[in-house]
């Protein structure tokens, strides 16, 4: 049996769903709303206990981050690859979703956090939000949750995870050049794990992402949204408000 405990329809949440519906697999889903700060429960904690989401049960055993939860699935579950078989293209899927996790996520994150961050803590004292912060595990969240709730991050850090994205939709749009997908003919973890994180952005990021500066980028977006895979996983019920 395969559970999954997610925060909705978005990033690297967003990433594992799209793998499940792409490859036809039923799973329990759990939602999980990081809002109200569910993922610092002690009864998720057991589960992971870095306090983060997606998670991945799979018979009994937990199985986290994102990306390796997808090469999981794909291992186990064969039936519709996901991994190119050529050599060549399976190295440029890992590049794409090794520049998603060390660069184009986080910089995502950042901005996304920064606008988002005040939903949530407004409606929090000091007491309460320190107690809060104490229950998180990992000392670099807690630090993006202190930053960003208190002080804000600076105006030249917003402006370089903003160029961060725009290189990245840029690394897009020239492998696009080669073929129909991020890693050649065939579609592939490298798209799931670049629209996981894309899916909005021609909406909040048009300024460097349309129809005029990159065209290829926005053919391969609407190509992805409408695969029916894709469309089941959006519409997964999910536990966050975004902001607009």
């Amino acid at each position: 049996m395969l559970e999954v405990y997610h925060a909705g329809p978005a990033s690297n949440s967003l990433k594992v769903l799209l793998c499940l519906y792409e490859k036809e697999l039923d799973f329990v889903s759990h939602p999980i709303n990081i809002q109200v700060f569910e993922q610092h429960e002690a009864w998720f904690l057991k589960i992971n206990p870095d306090g983060q989401v997606p998670v991945l049960v799979h018979d009994g055993t937990v199985i986290t981050e994102s990306t390796v939860i997808n090469e999981y699935l794909d291992q186990v579950f064969p039936e519709i690859p996901l991994r190119p078989a050529a050599p060549f293209a399976a190295a440029r899927m890992r590049q794409f979703t090794k520049y998603v996790d060390e660069y184009f996520r986080p910089a995502l994150s950042y901005i996304g956090w920064q606008r988002m961050i005040h939903t949530v803590t407004d409606k929090l004292g000091p007491e309460e939000f320190a107690a809060r912060l104490a229950r998180i595990p990992r000392e670099e969240k807690r630090e993006k949750w202190r930053i960003s709730a208190k002080q804000g991050f600076t105006e030249e850090q917003m402006a370089a995870w903003r160029r961060t994205l725009q290189e990245g939709v840029g690394k897009m749009e020239a492998a696009l050049q080669r073929g129909p997908w991020l890693a050649g003919d065939d579609y592939s973890l490298a798209d799931i794990g670049l629209f996981s994180m894309a899916a909005n952005m021609p909406h909040r990021y048009s300024d460097f992402m349309n129809g005029a500066d990159t065209p290829r980028v926005m053919d391969w977006h609407a190509r992805v949204m409408a695969r029916p895979a894709v469309k089941a996983a959006l519409a997964t019920r999910s536990p966050v408000k975004m902001p607009a």
